[in-house]
């Protein structure tokens, strides 16, 4: 049962649940066509994804889930909430779905739960498409570490569990126009997190920024595995966290790379340009799906 805290017009999607091993996670899926799976960050969820999943739907299968301790998924308190288990969760999803010529939609702390799967996976993902991210060591990147270390010290705890403050200052210093974010809807993101209890549980995400360094690096070193997946990035250029040197990393880092820029956006383009998004990324997979019919020609 969905709780009463959700605007179903808002979110007018069929939940779905898989069973893992440390609850039941949920996901939507909604369409038909090539499938379009999509990654969140923190402290979002599912929920992000809704205005691009309204409109694309309409020509492709559209999958988002939520991770373990996010969203309408449950909130376990003897869970690690590291990344190499958030990976794992997702790859006991995409088993579960059988999905083929998949394209990864990722964001933020999703992007290395996402290329995860697509090194150990390649041959079931023919295209990617990133927002504001990473996927290396962070334990020499000033800012986050200072984030991270803040979020999980006891009086980042306090404040969390207590006041949300934690969770609201993130909210204001990610989203570019916090004042034009209507309330209902930035509750369904404070709210999603759970109670005071499970936010605190949750601030393991924050940690793992800096404290999953080592699979970071694995990842890293294993970043020839999809080098030459077709990607597009869509890069919010105002984010004050995630700064553009990432982006010049990212550029460096496929071979076959497009970039579009967007000089007035924030951390969370889904929000601020759900439509634009939308449509470059359908543009996208048929713009690939062209050359590869070129080349079976």
């Amino acid at each position: 049962m969905k709780p009463d805290w959700l605007d179903k017009k808002e979110y007018p999607f069929t939940s779905k649940y898989l069973e893992v091993e440390a609850g039941r996670m949920h996901y939507i899926d909604e369409g038909a066509g090539k499938p379009i799976v999509m990654i969140h960050g923190t402290p979002s969820w599912s929920f992000l994804y809704r205005n691009l999943i309204k409109i694309l739907r309409k020509e492709y299968r559209c999958i988002a889930f939520d991770m373990i301790g996010f969203g309408l998924s449950d909130k376990p308190k003897d869970w690690n909430y590291k990344p190499r288990s958030h990976a794992a969760n997702f790859e006991r999803l995409m088993e579960h779905l059988q999905l083929k010529d998949i394209t990864l939609l990722l964001h933020d702390f999703g992007t290395p739960i996402g290329l995860s799967y697509a090194i150990r996976h390649p041959e079931n993902v023919s295209s990617i498409v990133m927002l504001n991210s990473w996927t290396w060591s962070l334990s020499k990147h000033q800012s986050f570490s200072k984030a991270s270390k803040y979020l999980v010290g006891p009086l980042g705890k306090f404040l969390h569990s207590k006041l949300h403050v934690s969770t609201h200052t993130l909210i204001h210093e990610l989203f570019k126009d916090e004042e034009e974010m209507p309330d209902p809807i930035k509750e369904h993101y404070i709210k999603a997190l759970g109670n005071p209890e499970d936010r605190v549980r949750n601030l393991a995400c924050a940690r793992e920024l800096v404290g999953a360094s080592k699979w970071y690096d694995e990842l890293w070193k294993e970043r020839k595995k999809i080098q030459d997946t077709p990607t597009l990035i869509l890069w919010g250029e105002r984010d004050k966290l995630i700064k553009v040197e990432a982006l010049q990393r990212w550029k460096k880092f496929f071979h076959e790379c497009y970039v579009i820029p967007f000089e007035d956006g924030g951390h969370f383009l889904q929000e601020e340009s759900a439509d634009e998004l939308a449509s470059y990324v359908s543009n996208f997979i048929k713009e690939e799906k062209k050359k590869h019919e070129l080349v079976d020609e």
